[in-house]
């Protein structure tokens, strides 16, 4: 392939002309001269201009396999003999102000989705801000706005953004997985103005999947009265497994003072379900269980509540329940009736389960990719850029990468 060719190639636009090119062992530099066509006025595009001023920029180009490639070329100021106008050209293969070619700029873009921003920048021998704010600004160009029209269902959740008390609440829909909002803060404030834009425009909205927060139960009933509430699956089973575990170290805490260490090291089997578990390990759960009643309640509790979600109606759930609450009361084990009275006073939003029968997976598996993106990122600074990528997740497929 001749060197203009390649001239061509890396630049991947015709209004440019190549004229020589000095390559050394680590850079290759491209000389070229605009075409003429490429002298109008950037206000009113006519070609009758005069050229007052000319300079020489240099622009980044496309790596030639592992050598760093510039273009160098003239450009001019212009006077419009037509609008009277001053200005610099503008120049087909640029974006902005960045001297960079716009083959460049996308090649970033590309990268950017399947590493690091920092790797991008380590790779390409630019500034690390840089690599970000192109990526943030063709976030923002391919940003569209969401159609609210066949919302039905959606899910609110939080997730820590910093160390310490800082959230984030996100807003997903259930069926696609979509991030369609997302705002610093969990409180009542902090929600309001996105649910009165629900209120307006998702009429077809039917319910909302939630954790068992007072605090997103009350909101919704202040601004969407007639949108149901549907407590997760997700974080009702949480609750349960936390109260185990907090069972599990009370009483380890409480044998361990006797000598007797039979709780140790045995989390894992406590909360994963009875029914995933090996032979041998459902063995040693049972011999466990033997000896410590608390926990052997607790667990039998967790697993007879899963039969919750297969009943076939809301009357058939309503009795599960009912029975399940009397029955947690009655066990003698504090932490698991303090759940059976959570139960109780969040029923409505239990039972609207057997109305809608929504899953939340794709939201938690929205979750594990923004832990990733996290993760990826060593942390967001800037929570504009944070919540581009957020709209965009359910499209990327997110690599840990180092």
């Amino acid at each position: 392939m001749s060197v203009s060719k390649v001239f061509y190639a890396l630049l991947n636009d015709k209004s440019a002309t190549f004229e020589s090119a000095n390559i050394q062992e680590d850079h290759a530099v491209f000389c070229g001269h605009l075409r003429q066509h490429v002298r109008k006025c950037p206000c009113c595009q006519s070609q009758d201009v005069r050229i007052k001023e000319t300079k020489e920029r240099v622009f980044r180009m496309l790596n030639l396999g592992n050598k760093r490639a510039y273009l160098k070329i003239n450009t001019h100021k212009i006077w419009c003999q037509r609008c009277d106008a001053k200005a610099w050209l503008k120049l087909p293969f640029t974006i902005g102000k960045l001297p960079m070619t716009k083959s460049f700029m996308y090649y970033i873009v590309q990268l950017t989705a399947i590493t690091t921003l920092l790797a991008v920048a380590i790779l390409l021998g630019i500034q690390w801000n840089t690599v970000k704010n192109i990526d943030k600004a063709n976030l923002a160009k391919r940003a569209k706005q969401f159609s609210f029209k066949k919302l039905r269902y959606l899910s609110i959740d939080e997730i820590a953004i910093k160390k310490g008390h800082n959230y984030m609440t996100i807003f997903s829909d259930i069926s696609t997985g979509r991030i369609i909002h997302a705002v610093e803060g969990r409180k009542e404030g902090a929600l309001r103005p996105f649910l009165k834009q629900l209120a307006k425009k998702a009429r077809r909205l039917r319910g909302i999947a939630i954790d068992m927060s007072a605090a997103y139960a009350s909101s919704v009933k202040q601004h969407l009265p007639g949108v149901e509430i549907i407590f997760d699956r997700f974080h009702v089973t949480k609750l349960l497994t936390d109260t185990i575990d907090k069972i599990r170290r009370s009483e380890y805490a409480r044998h361990n003072n006797e000598g007797l260490k039979v709780l140790k090291g045995q989390r894992f089997l406590l909360l994963r379900n009875f029914a995933e578990l090996d032979p041998t390990q459902q063995d040693h759960l049972k011999q466990l269980l033997e000896i410590n009643r608390p926990l052997a309640i607790a667990h039998s509790m967790k697993e007879q509540f899963r039969l919750f979600w297969s009943c076939q109606s809301r009357g058939e759930g309503a009795r599960f329940l009912a029975l399940w609450v009397t029955t947690a009361l009655d066990s003698g084990v504090a932490s698991l009736a303090r759940v059976a009275r959570t139960f109780l006073h969040r029923a409505e939003g239990l039972l609207s389960y057997f109305d809608h029968r929504i899953d939340n997976g794709k939201a938690e598996g929205i979750n594990n990719k923004i832990k990733v993106l996290k993760r990826q990122a060593y942390g967001f600074r800037d929570q504009e850029y944070f919540k581009l990528r957020l709209y965009h997740l359910h499209k990327q497929e997110c690599r840990l990468v180092g």
